[in-house]
């Protein structure tokens, strides 16, 4: 079931435009994440598509099949909210089974399903417990389990492993993936967690301010980011301003502090520029290599790699990382020499 939408715009209060002139194609049995931080528009793009906002103007459709007008129980949906949204007096079983109930199946088809949807989220065994009788992390696949049991052509999840723990955060984000593979589900994941969305997405739709900044593979939008917005909330990234009065695309010469930096320009440039450098792309040596000088501020020990702070000239730092045994050969205080990766790293507008 693929996800149509276009020329999209959603009002709040009839005049302020939280969405204006989106269009997106989402693709049949794929993953598709909305990622930006609060505000930017992803849950009203999300509630939009379940039917829970009115659309102000332009089209939707899922398969073909035009949505725009109906109303969210029209759409055929599953939704797993980010509270968990389950009734606290009802047993687990009776939760799972609310979806099927208000279809009119009967009680055996009923018992089937949420038996077999309990089992693929591993809760079987808790059935005939009451919500408050369970830990963050079930609770939350017990409302995956309720959205998927109907057979949704579609699946929405906003925010839903935010209230969870790192640990728990992990465990459930595969169970997600594990489930949304075996179903084949057209699934719309709203995050500002960009690792989440790394892991889990087949696209992801970097939003701001109620527009796509840039649409790509998790690979694609890491490694090759559209605008300096894009690198700065995927992944770390050093943005450092140069000077660039006029660069094509393709492979291009920057002056860093006097130094020259080959990068990589996605388009062409006219006038201010920024490097855009991730912390695993820089070098560090020690200095009098080839490179430019600067001196380690700072280090912090994250076990499977150090990160450095170091400075150079004009009271500018970067971030570098340094993965393995070479870490001891590095301390604070130390001049040292920052080789840049002419091949991943890049020079956008500012």
């Amino acid at each position: 079931m693929g996800i149509s939408i276009a020329d999209l715009c959603v009002t709040y209060g009839g005049s302020t435009r939280v969405i204006d002139g989106l269009t997106l194609d989402i693709a049949p049995g794929s993953f598709f994440t909305l990622l930006g931080p609060s505000g930017c528009g992803k849950t009203t793009l999300l509630r939009t598509i379940a039917g829970f906002i009115p659309i102000a103007s332009g089209s939707m459709s899922f398969s073909g099949k035009d949505v725009t007008k109906l109303a969210a129980h029209e759409r055929n949906i599953g939704m797993v909210f980010q509270d968990y949204a389950l009734f606290p007096n009802r047993t687990v079983f009776e939760n799972v089974a609310y979806g099927l109930r208000a279809r009119k199946m009967d009680g055996a088809s009923i018992k089937r399903k949420v038996s077999q949807a309990l089992e693929r989220v591993g809760l079987e065994p808790f059935a005939g417990r009451l919500p408050a009788a369970l830990s963050g992390g079930q609770r939350q696949r017990v409302a995956l389990a309720r959205a998927m049991v109907i057979q949704p052509q579609v699946l929405l999840m906003d925010e839903p492993l935010s209230n969870l723990d790192a640990k728990l955060r992990v465990q459930v984000r595969e169970t997600i993936a594990e489930l949304q593979r075996e179903a084949g589900i057209t699934t719309v994941f709203v995050t500002h967690d960009q690792e989440e969305a790394l892991a889990l997405s087949d696209q992801i739709a970097v939003m701001n301010k109620g527009r796509i900044e840039q649409l790509g593979t998790p690979r694609h939008i890491y490694r090759e980011p559209a605008t300096a917005y894009v690198a700065d909330f995927i992944g770390a990234a050093n943005l450092i301003p140069v000077h660039s009065p006029s660069v094509g695309a393709g492979t291009v010469e920057v002056s860093l502090d006097q130094h020259a930096i080959q990068a990589q320009a996605p388009a062409a440039i006219r006038g201010s520029a920024i490097l855009v450098a991730r912390p695993e792309d820089i070098g560090l040596d020690r200095a009098g290599a080839a490179g430019l000088p600067g001196r380690i501020r700072s280090q912090q020990y994250l076990g499977v790699k150090t990160t450095y702070r170091v400075e150079f000239g004009g009271g500018r730092a970067v971030n570098v990382d340094v993965h393995g045994d070479r870490r001891a050969e590095f301390d604070v205080g130390m001049d040292v020499s920052l080789a840049f990766d002419p091949v991943k790293t890049r020079v956008l507008a500012s």
